[in-house]
């Protein structure tokens, strides 16, 4: 099954292409990816924390711990080597069924129905 990244986005803004934080080079937020089968409607969304070395310093922790996964470090915010990121990422989740292709996604990111029972 082939997939497709059909929008990326934050909190605060719709559409990550457009999306300029304040100080590229000090950056701590999570981004939201709504991947589908590709030529189908629907998607499913999947979370990723995006940081800057610098960001991280600013994320108050707790227990000592600052982070857990999923968690990707770039050395300055650039959407392009993001999305480059993203494209290669996905493409490597491909696999025969949707469930498959999630199991492979979990991986890298958090899935909108984690935790949650049928």
């Amino acid at each position: 099954m082939k997939l497709a990244i059909h929008n990326v986005w934050t909190w605060d803004c719709a559409n990550l292409r457009i999306w300029e934080p304040a100080d590229p080079s000090s950056l701590a937020t999570t981004i939201n990816v709504d991947i589908g089968a590709k030529g189908r409607p629907g998607t499913d969304t999947f979370q990723l924390r995006i940081a800057t070395p610098q960001g991280l310093m600013n994320i108050e922790s707790r227990d000592g711990i600052i982070a857990i996964r999923p968690l990707l470090v770039l050395q300055r915010y650039d959407f392009s080597a993001v999305w480059r990121w993203l494209q290669a990422t996905v493409e490597q989740c491909e696999a025969d069924s949707w469930l498959d292709c999630v199991a492979k996604l979990r991986r890298w990111f958090d899935w909108e129905y984690d935790g949650m029972q049928a």
